[in-house]
């Protein structure tokens, strides 16, 4: 595999190359002059650069609620809070690190941030601006490494996308050995893992993703770690509830579980692109284009979840199957500034039957996500796992 891309909304504006293992700014000043794309970009960067700033307000919130326990209360403890401190404070900086690698390479694009003189994590500047909700998603993305690219999150996968790959393999059993390869698919495609697994099954897989936290992170794990196990992290180091042990919290993980870049050859096809769903493939040229397309915890994150069916329908090919798996959380709900459709899944099968799809394969799965074993609190969804063809 040459070369990874991505394209942001209809900008040749980034693009990630596997052959030279770094980030390139491409036509930067057409980034620069949409300033709402540019400024979020720089936030994302700085959220990740801040992570150690952010972390040490929990550390001090424990230090000033621990100093209100009784000495009795304290002696009788099992636990020695300032060791617990300690410990978290190890795994703030293995984890500030690991934010810090990721994003390295990117200093040279703001200049007015002052980061060129950065050599690691300790001599980093405070950004102020850095949003909270920001941060909650940088905390996911770091949970999103345990899910997707380390050896405890094997079960959480085997649970949605071994079910997802053994479908697509069932309606394409001649991938591996097709002179031309099939067209796959991936919105909402997160790390990256699904469609690393596509790629490497023969398929030509593509993943389109809206976040530029998971853009950043899945061009690190795939095109700039060379060997199994190279990084560690602590992605539950903010978990502070629900832990049977002490050291729960602590739990280490190492990244990835299987390195792309010895995996992947020439002649394996996968790539990114990086916008809205709709936007990005509304166009003629898509239009008929994809044989496959894969929908993995995506289609509730949409405003009107029927302009994802409707665009599903015009990009797929006639006879092209469409894989679905996960829930109908309907991610803006809650969110009155925002437009939200809610539909039952009785309702969905209605529309994508009326829509031209005959669903030829349907169950329901039990999923988590993003959980870990040590933790006493978990939500288990009850997944949609349907594969339609396009008549």
């Amino acid at each position: 595999m040459d070369q990874i891309e991505i394209q942001i909304k209809e900008m040749d504006a980034l693009y990630f190359d596997k052959e030279y293992a770094s980030y390139h700014p491409s036509n930067n000043e057409i980034l620069q002059k949409d300033i709402h794309e540019y400024q979020h970009f720089k936030n994302v960067i700085a959220c990740f650069y801040n992570y150690t700033n952010d972390m040490k307000v929990e550390i001090q919130r424990i230090k000033t609620h621990f100093e209100t326990l009784k000495p009795e209360q304290r002696s009788n403890l099992q636990m020695n809070y300032q060791e617990r401190v300690k410990k978290l404070d190890y795994c703030i900086k293995k984890n500030a690190h690991f934010c810090f690698l990721i994003v390295a390479a990117y200093v040279d694009m703001f200049p007015e941030m002052d980061l060129s003189q950065v050599n690691y994590v300790s001599d980093l500047p405070y950004f102020p601006h850095v949003q909270h909700g920001d941060i909650s998603k940088l905390r996911i993305t770091l949970k999103q490494f345990y899910r997707d690219w380390s050896i405890q999150g094997q079960t959480e996968r085997d649970q949605s996308y071994k079910l997802i790959i053994d479908q697509l393999q069932q309606y394409y059993p001649d991938a591996r050995t097709k002179n031309v390869k099939y067209q796959v698919l991936l919105p909402g495609a997160g790390l990256g893992r699904l469609v690393f697994e596509l790629a490497s099954r023969g398929f030509a897989a593509q993943g389109n993703e809206f976040s530029y936290f998971m853009l950043l992170s899945s061009h690190f794990i795939i095109n700039l770690t060379q060997k199994k196990d190279q990084y560690q992290l602590y992605p539950f180091a903010n978990n502070f509830c629900n832990r049977l042990s002490e050291n729960d919290q602590f739990e280490l993980v190492k990244v990835p579980d299987i390195a792309p870049a010895e995996i992947l050859t020439e002649n394996d096809e996968m790539s990114f692109v990086a916008g809205e769903f709709i936007t990005v493939y509304h166009q003629d040229k898509y239009f008929n284009f994809w044989d496959s397309i894969i929908t993995c915890f995506f289609i509730d994150t949409a405003n009107n979840v029927l302009d994802y069916i409707d665009t599903i329908y015009e990009i797929l090919k006639p006879k092209g199957c469409w894989i679905n798996f996960g829930p109908l959380e309907y991610h803006f709900a809650n969110q009155f500034s925002e437009t939200s459709i809610e539909l039952s899944y009785d309702d969905l099968k209605h529309y994508i039957k009326q829509k031209g799809f005959e669903i030829q394969f349907e169950q329901m799965q039990e999923s988590t996500y993003n959980h870990s074993k040590l933790d006493q609190k978990y939500l288990m969804y009850n997944c949609i796992f349907f594969m339609a063809v396009k008549k």
